[in-house]
């Protein structure tokens, strides 16, 4: 990372830890007195907490701030109508971490530890923010333009900035960081759209703050202003001493009333390797990007979004992660995009990716439907696509195999208790469904099946596949995880739910479902990937694609860590445990499997009766 970059990150670091240690006053754990300094007017921070419980380990205490402290770091609710409740606004300092009295002052140094500790605990990196940092720093050193120069510039009045950088998302990105980070000197901004500033009144609109407004031009988006109304915009602007800033992410030219007056114009690339190493030593430090440096370099940066940085880099997640993250979606955008056929176009790289990419939810959903119904004549079921992992079962005829064993149904289980009743309740149901006199909706199709290991879990299953003599599609969460990176985990339990469909009416069995486990705070380590795991789950049970004629069974030998929302009405609601089997229960079991068997042990324990 060259001087720019770093500076422009640091300077990102370091509004963002002020803005959290504003945060940290307002809710009451930080004070602040105004003293002067030098003949300067100050703010100093100190600690509201007892500072005493800091060790000096710098990675420990932001641990243990964010374990005790974290309500002090997050923005309180605010009440919709009325004044605000100055009692709920705000958490409240436990007891025993309170400052008690004034005569306990620490020494300055370890007060102001302990308020440099509170900023980086509640210091949230937004690496959509610094990714355009870094791409707009890349565009000074490529255009030749110094950082100096460039404050100089914003210093005067209706100073005009053209921007060309070539990746998808960088222009509403750069206004975001303009208006809301706070990096661009002399400001607060706030932006006015070239086709909406109209009315002379607007340039006065501040939201109750003195503002500098700025005139932005989205070439993307304005290119409905003719030249008459561009020069008009620019001349209003320019009349109030506002400053201009035109952007352009795509192959069309900034309009030449800007191109060819502007003071400053700033030319970048798009995504590359550079860029991607920049970014992760942002957000993990120097010596974790170059230890994956090799990794980097295999990236195919150039098929990637701005957002697809923002969605594999998150402070807190391991690095290798991410850059898995990133090979698996670069991968993922090139097939999509060869795939449409727009892969040789004259056009850019990164615009190809972004209309791949805007119809990537609808093209699967609709891939995955085609593949689901053509695979259902071949009685398989399984998606042609990617392999789920999961096994299509079908029931055994009612008169048995060739060796003219009976099949396990479950009107023959013993021990199952409420497990029995609720399946020949369904089998009753699905009569009534097939014979069109009973909607699905109105039946109970979703189940959670708990129990100690060995209570049979599986072997209900497959009764109740006997039984109602529909298909049994058994998976489990193991088999889910088997992808190589979170998308091809999520994409495995899509395709497990529509080979289901495929077979309807049939049983999707999932067994160790306790396994995708429960969603946690953001600030826990992998938290990301199992909320995502979870939210895909609870979208399948009953999001949008609804799954009419699939009787969904979960199996766990732990219910309480499945996440309250996956019991909770219309998904697995109906919860029944298995309990160990009594003696009742094991002498039905004994009596199924011994069958005519059973009656030569009776026979020859009463004979050894008799004879004793």
């Amino acid at each position: 990372m060259d001087r720019l970059s770093s500076f422009l990150v640091r300077r990102l670091r370091h509004k963002t830890r002020r803005e959290v240690r504003r945060l940290a006053m307002r809710n009451g754990l930080l004070t602040m007195k105004v003293v002067q300094v030098d003949g300067y007017v100050v703010g100093r921070y100190s600690p509201a907490f007892d500072p005493s419980h800091l060790s000096g380990d710098a990675a420990r205490d932001r641990q243990w701030v964010r374990g005790h402290l974290a309500p002090f770091l997050i923005e309180p609710d605010q009440p919709k109508t009325g004044s605000p409740d100055l009692s709920t606004s705000a958490p409240v300092l436990p007891g025993h971490l309170r400052r008690f009295g004034s005569g306990l002052q620490e020494a300055s140094a370890s007060a102001a530890y302990a308020v440099r500790i509170v900023g980086k605990a509640g210091e949230a990196l937004n690496v959509k923010n610094a990714a355009t940092l870094l791409m707009l720093a890349a565009a000074m050193h490529e255009s030749g333009v110094e950082l100096c120069d460039l404050v100089k510039l914003l210093r005067q009045p209706a100073p005009v900035v053209a921007i060309h950088v070539q990746v998808e998302g960088f222009e509403r990105a750069l206004l975001a960081l303009i208006e809301k980070a706070s990096l661009v000197p002399f400001g607060p901004y706030v932006g006015m759209a070239a086709d909406f500033t109209f009315v002379e009144d607007m340039w006065a609109w501040g939201e109750g703050e003195a503002k500098r407004v700025f005139l932005h031009v989205l070439v993307g988006e304005d290119l409905r202003l003719t030249r008459s109304s561009m020069r008009r915009q620019l001349l209003r602007a320019l009349a109030h001493g506002s400053p201009v800033l035109a952007v352009s992410e795509t192959n069309q030219e900034i309009p030449d009333q800007i191109d060819l007056t502007c003071d400053v114009r700033l030319t970048g690339g798009g995504i590359d390797v550079t860029l991607i190493a920049d970014l992760l030593e942002a957000v993990y430090g120097r010596e974790a990007a170059s230890a994956h440096a090799i990794l980097v370099r295999e990236i195919d940066a150039a098929a990637l979004t701005l957002d697809d940085l923002a969605i594999a880099i998150r402070p807190g997640r391991l690095i290798h992660l991410s850059i898995e993250a990133l090979a698996g979606l670069a991968a993922r955008n090139r097939s999509e995009a060869e795939g449409d056929g727009q892969g040789g176009g004259s056009s850019s790289t990164r615009r190809i990716i972004s209309q791949s990419s805007s119809g990537r939810r609808n093209d699967t959903k609709d891939s995955k439907s085609s593949g689901s119904s053509s695979s259902g004549s071949g009685g398989k079921g399984r998606s042609k696509q990617k392999p789920t992992g999961a096994d299509v079962v079908q029931p055994q005829p009612p008169e048995g195999g060739k060796d003219g064993k009976p099949p396990v149904v479950v009107e023959t289980l013993s021990g199952y208790g409420a497990a029995k009743d609720w399946a020949l309740g369904l089998k009753a149901d699905l009569a009534d469904y097939l014979g069109g006199d009973l909607d699905w909706s109105e039946m109970s199709t979703k189940l959670l099946l708990s129990g100690p290991p060995g209570t049979g879990k599986t072997t209900f299953a497959r009764a109740l596949c006997n039984s109602l003599q529909i298909p049994l599609v058994v998976t489990s969460v193991s088999t889910w995880l088997q992808g190589e990176y979170l998308h091809a985990v999520l994409d495995r339990m899509t395709d497990t739910f529509a080979e289901a469909r495929a077979q309807a009416p049939c049983i999707l069995f999932i067994d160790e479902i306790d396994g995708i486990g429960m969603r946690v705070n953001a600030s826990r380590e992998y938290a990301d990937y199992w909320n995502a795991c979870v939210n895909k789950l609870l979208e399948l049970l009953d999001g949008a694609l609804k799954s009419e004629g699939v009787i969904v069974v979960g199996a766990t030998n732990r219910p309480n860590e499945i996440d309250e929302a996956i019991r909770r009405s219309g998904r697995l609601e109906t919860h029944i445990e298995i309990p160990r089997p009594d003696i009742p229960a094991l002498c039905g079991i004994l009596a199924h499997h011994l069958g005519s068997d059973l009656d030569v042990i009776v026979s020859d324990a009463g004979r050894e009766g008799a004879s004793s």
